[in-house]
C-alpha cells in the first residue's frame, strides 16, 4: 500500500514538473510567437542606458541615448527619453541587454510580476492566511498596474525593503544589508527610509547590515567601473540635468511648481529628513523597523523632489500592513469595513482619473489618503487593544 501511494505521489510530482516546464516554455516563447509591445514605455530609456553602459559608452549623453532609442527600440518621437534611475539600476538590467529590446521588455514584464508576487508572499509571512487579500490588493492597485504597463523599475525598490524586513527577522543581517542595495535603483522613493534604516543600524551597532549594504554597493561600483571607468561623471551629469528641470509631480515640489515656486520644493526633502532624523534620535530607540519603514514611505513620497504617480506603488508596504491588522482582527469589524471601502473608492477614483488624463500632479492626494488610512487604523488598533486585550496584534 505504501509503495502504491509513493508511486502515485511520484507520478503526480512528475506531472506537475512537466506542466510547470511547459508553462515556462510557453511564457518564454510567447514574444516569438506573438509580437507585443506592452510595458515598453519607460523601459525603453532604462534598457538604452544599460545598453550604452554594456558597450562602455556614456549613458548620460542625450545624442547617444537618442540614437539607441531610435535604432534599437523603435522610438519615433523627436525627443530623447532619459533614464531617471541610479547606475545600480544599470547593473541590475545588464542581463537584459543580451536580448533584443522587444524580448527584454517582455522578460522585464514577467520579472516585475514575479517581483510583486514574491514581495506579497514575504511581507504576508506573519499571517499565513487569506493570501488572496494582499494579492488582490497589490495587483489591483492602479499604481501597480501602471508600473507594469509603463515598464517601470520601482517595484524593485519595494522588493528591496521587503527582503530587508524578511532577512532581518531571520537574523540574516548581512543578507538584509545586501537587500537594501535594490532600493538605490530609485533612491528618491526611499529618500527618508534608506537613510533612517542605515542610521538605525548604526545606532544598534548592527555592523553586518552596514557591511552587507556597503559590500553590495562596492560590488555594483566595481561592475560599473569594469564597463565604463567614467560612469561617475555620467551619473553626475544625469543628476544635474534632472535637478535643473522643473516638473509638476504629485509631490509638494510639484504643487509648488504649479503655484509658481520653482526652487523651494526641490529642497523640502532635506528639511524633512533633518526633522525626521531628529525625531527618530529622540524617540525612535524602541521603534520597530516595519513602523519606521511605513511612516518614512508615507512622508517621503510626498517630500521627494521628483517622482511620478506610478511611484506611489511604494504605498503598498504601509497599506498591506493595514490589511494585515485587519485580517488578524486587530480592530472592530465596522472599522475594517470602513477602511476597505475607503481603499476601494480611492483606487477607483485613481482609475477614473487616469481615464480623464490630467497631469501627474493631480495624484498628490493619493499618499494623503494613505496617511489618513494608516493613522486611523493605527489609532483604532490601539484603542481596541485596550478595550479587548485578547485581540491579536
Amino acid at each position: 500500500m505504501n509503495r502504491w501511494i509513493s508511486s502515485r505521489l511520484s507520478k503526480r510530482a512528475a506531472l506537475e514538473i512537466i506542466i510547470l516546464t511547459i508553462g515556462l516554455v510557453i511564457f518564454l516563447a510567447f514574444p516569438f510567437l506573438f509580437p507585443i509591445n506592452i510595458s515598453a514605455g519607460d523601459f525603453r530609456p532604462y534598457w538604452s542606458s544599460t545598453y550604452l553602459l554594456a558597450h562602455g559608452q556614456d549613458f548620460s549623453d542625450p545624442t547617444k541615448m537618442y540614437a539607441i532609442e531610435q535604432t534599437l527600440t523603435g522610438w519615433t518621437e523627436s525627443y530623447v527619453m532619459y533614464a531617471w534611475f541610479a547606475p545600480t539600476g544599470d547593473v541590475l538590467l545588464l542581463p537584459f541587454t543580451f536580448f533584443s529590446f522587444p524580448l527584454a521588455t517582455y522578460y522585464w514584464l514577467l520579472t516585475s510580476l514575479l517581483v510583486v508576487f514574491v514581495s506579497v508572499l514575504l511581507i504576508w509571512n506573519h499571517t499565513k492566511k487569506r493570501l488572496w487579500i494582499p494579492l488582490v490588493a497589490s495587483f489591483g492597485f492602479s499604481m501597480t498596474l501602471l508600473s507594469f504597463i509603463n515598464g517601470q523599475v520601482n517595484t524593485v525598490v519595494v522588493l528591496g525593503l521587503v527582503l530587508f524586513l524578511y532577512f532581518k527577522e531571520l537574523r540574516h543581517d548581512y543578507v538584509a544589508g545586501v537587500s537594501l542595495v535594490l532600493t538605490t535603483v530609485k533612491p528618491h522613493l526611499v529618500i527618508l527610509a534608506l537613510p533612517l534604516l542605515l542610521l538605525d543600524s548604526l545606532r544598534r551597532k548592527q555592523w553586518r547590515v552596514l557591511a552587507g549594504f556597503a559590500g553590495a554597493l562596492l560590488v555594483c561600483m566595481l561592475i560599473l567601473f569594469v564597463f565604463d571607468p567614467a560612469w561617475p561623471v555620467s551619473f553626475w551629469d544625469l543628476v544635474a540635468n534632472g535637478m535643473s528641470t522643473f516638473r509638476e509631480t504629485p509631490t509638494l515640489s510639484g504643487l509648488l511648481v504649479v503655484a509658481g515656486e520653482y526652487r523651494l520644493g526641490k529642497w523640502i526633502w532635506v528639511f524633512v529628513l533633518f526633522l525626521a532624523s531628529a525625531i527618530w534620535w529622540q524617540r525612535g530607540k524602541e521603534w520597530d523597523r516595519r513602523t519606521l519603514i511605513d511612516v518614512s514611505i508615507l512622508i517621503g513620497i510626498i517630500a521627494s523632489p521628483i517622482g511620478w504617480s506610478y511611484d506611489q506603488v511604494m504605498l503598498l508596504i504601509p497599506l498591506l500592513r493595514v490589511l494585515e491588522w485587519m485580517v488578524n482582527g486587530a480592530f472592530a469589524q465596522r472599522d475594517a469595513i470602513a477602511l476597505v471601502l475607503v481603499m476601494v473608492i480611492a483606487n477607483a477614483i485613481t482609475i477614473y482619473e487616469r481615464i480623464l488624463g490630467p497631469g501627474d500632479v493631480w495624484y498628490f492626494w493619493v499618499p494623503l489618503v494613505a496617511i489618513g488610512i494608516y493613522l486611523f487604523a493605527w489609532q483604532r488598533r490601539q484603542l481596541d487593544r485596550l478595550r479587548y486585550p485578547t485581540l491579536l496584534a
